[in-house]
């Protein structure tokens, strides 16, 4: 249905790179876009569009001629609904699309979807490893790594894709059926929280929540929709399953799931991760499961061999009776109180900051402060890192006993200081804990890099 057809792809990152080869090899004529210049992107790519004859230009290069002539434009998610090229399609009558929404409406398999302000990259790790132990063929991809156009030789009809979708994705699903695709089905939606994050992009709650909310419109009504914090109100036209209404047996380390036609029982003894964020994270990998055709005793089976992505509270190194857990991917206000309250015993020195994405410290203090008890804060002390330190600082001044700022520009530099200003305020059954709230682009290229950064310094203590 492509072949011939003159397509644009907006957003040279690794979704539209791997959005246009796959649309290439459907016989798309193909012009690529990007903000940056062709210098700024991979050399491997540069050299594909040469080999393969497809335009490769920056935004600011084009002119208004190209807009008659395309017929649909492709959308990777860092693209902002506000960007002057989307502006000139809606001019032009061109169709838009989101590189995920494109490649799910050519999915022929059952698909999952799971959303969520923290945990969705989890959730789809484990839900594709308990669907796999179960015996379903799956593919994991979206918002994580590899975009689902680079898996789609799995695309058999019969194997199922575990997406994670982000906001910025769904804001590029259409509310109507666009240019004779086949409007994506899911047998299972799932939204684990929301909580202010993205508000820079979305505006404020309201847009971010429609963002999230948007999933549901696409799972079929006989699928699960599973709702977590923040998502109980949203509209659904499937199964709902209220994570909320999800019920553990400690001692019995038994689970209980209501989906409405039964409460569904579950054996967490081989269950590795506490704490109640990673049981509701189970549930619905669990309905997940189900909604695909695993079995709940299949599951069970498999739960006890999952391993936790890194940088989600990730235990690096322990040095004279001081723990060290990179959180890394806590990039929100409430992905750090989550974790905190996941960790157990003793008091926590938090590193903390970096670019600010709209969000209010003010909330952050006041969370902090509830998360107290008769043995004293929580978090005890703070070391606060880029953009955001100062700002930080000033929220955290009442609630915090001992604050520190490190400046710098080189993001190793400034996280090897960190660290060891951290270790140098704890105490023998303390925790240092890096969970920064914030978005790492100040000094790193994401947060992959930011929690590597934390574990070499981690290893340069434990040297010395």
């Amino acid at each position: 249905m492509f072949a011939g057809k003159k397509i644009g792809i907006l957003g040279m990152g690794e979704a539209g790179r791997a959005a246009a080869k796959w649309l290439k090899a459907q016989g798309g004529v193909l012009s690529c876009y990007d903000d940056k210049a062709p210098t700024a992107i991979p050399d491997s790519f540069v050299k594909w569009c040469r080999e393969n004859q497809v335009d490769l230009c920056q935004t600011k290069d084009v002119d208004r001629a190209q807009f008659a002539q395309m017929e649909l434009l492709v959308v990777s998610p860092g693209v902002p609904p506000w960007h002057p090229f989307l502006e000139e399609c809606q001019r032009n009558g061109i169709a838009v699309v989101g590189e995920l929404y494109l490649a799910a409406s050519m999915w022929k398999g059952p698909m999952v979807g799971i959303t969520g302000t923290n945990g969705k990259t989890t959730t789809t790790f484990l839900a594709s490893h308990l669907i796999g132990e179960a015996g379903v063929k799956n593919v994991y991809a979206g918002n994580i790594s590899p975009s689902l156009f680079e898996v789609m030789d799995k695309n058999d009809g019969e194997t199922c894709a575990v997406l994670e979708i982000s906001s910025f994705q769904l804001e590029y699903f259409p509310d109507s059926p666009v240019h004779g695709l086949d409007v994506p089905g899911f047998a299972c939606g799932v939204c684990l929280n929301v909580a202010p994050d993205h508000l820079d992009r979305h505006g404020d709650m309201d847009g971010y929540k429609k963002a999230k909310e948007k999933l549901f419109s696409f799972v079929d009504e006989d699928g699960f929709a599973v709702l977590g914090e923040g998502a109980q109100d949203f509209k659904v036209k499937s199964r709902p399953v209220f994570l909320k209404d999800v019920q553990v047996d400690e001692e019995a380390l038994r689970m209980f799931i209501p989906t409405g036609d039964e409460t569904v029982e579950v054996d967490i003894s081989s269950w590795p991760l506490m704490g109640r964020h990673n049981m509701e994270n189970l549930a619905a990998a669990i309905v997940a499961g189900m909604s695909v055709g695993a079995s709940v005793d299949a599951m069970e089976k498999a739960m006890g061999r999952f391993k936790i992505p890194p940088y989600r509270l990730e235990k690096v190194a322990s040095v004279k009776g001081v723990e060290f857990i990179n959180d890394s991917k806590a990039t929100n206000i409430h992905a750090v109180i989550t974790g905190l309250k996941a960790v157990p015993r003793g008091q926590v020195v938090l590193i903390a900051g970096g670019r600010v994405k709209g969000e209010d410290f003010s909330l952050l203090a006041r969370q902090l402060r509830e998360l107290g008890n008769g043995n004293g804060p929580k978090v005890k002390a703070v070391v606060l890192i880029g953009e955001a330190a100062q700002e930080m600082a000033k929220e955290l001044e009442e609630v915090v006993g001992e604050k520190r700022i490190v400046t710098g520009t080189d993001g190793q530099d400034v996280m090897e200081r960190a660290v060891s200003e951290a270790f140098s305020m704890a105490s023998e059954g303390d925790k240092i804990m890096l969970s920064p709230a914030c978005a790492s682009f100040d000094l790193f290229n994401n947060y992959k890099a930011r929690g590597e950064a934390f574990n070499r310094a981690v290893q340069r203590i434990v040297r010395d």
